[in-house]
């Protein structure tokens, strides 16, 4: 389907997908809890339809990850920057880390901290919202993407500009 697209092109269709697998995960509180989607509790089912649309984004952006990395390498030095397109997730592990640890405590605190159930329940009753985040950061990412290809379509053209510049100085 997206053969004659470019790489960043399904990239970014595949980065607008997951700010909507994160808010449907977070939609599961939304429903009537007395209610069933698929045969399941709302909160599971929409887990699992949030799951979907992750597996669906994740089928615009990894096959063409990698190729599009190998194309922006020079020749010769394509397995350098295959090593270095993998720098993203030791990064984002890094961040995602403390990120998920800081957001758990706030939203879904350690039921062992809490002497009554009932103060558990209230003190986690949001934790949906650390999907929202999830939305958030995914939706910076798509349209970081989107910035991020406009500003190197641009400097190509520079370049292909400067390059005939050059050569029409040579021949003349």
């Amino acid at each position: 389907m997206m053969a004659k697209r470019s790489a960043l092109s399904s990239m970014t269709i595949g980065m607008f997908i997951m700010p909507v697998s994160a808010l449907l995960m977070a939609s599961g509180n939304m429903f009537d809890p007395a209610a069933t989607i698929l045969g399941m509790h709302p909160i599971a089912a929409m887990m699992i339809i949030g799951i979907v649309f992750q597996g669906l984004a994740e089928c615009f952006i990894s096959p063409r990850f990698l190729e599009y990395f190998s194309l922006q390498a020079p020749k010769g030095e394509e397995g350098l920057y295959l090593g270095f397109s993998h720098l993203h997730s030791f990064i984002s592990s890094l961040l995602g880390f403390g990120l998920s640890g800081y957001l758990l405590q706030a939203y879904c605190p350690d039921p062992r901290t809490f002497s009554d159930h009932a103060a558990w329940v209230e003190a986690s009753s949001n934790a949906h919202y650390i999907w929202y985040v999830f939305a958030a950061i995914a939706s910076l990412s798509a349209v970081s993407l989107i910035i991020y290809g406009a500003v190197i379509k641009r400097m190509d053209a520079k370049d292909s500009d400067s390059d005939n510049d050059e050569g029409e100085l040579v021949t003349a």
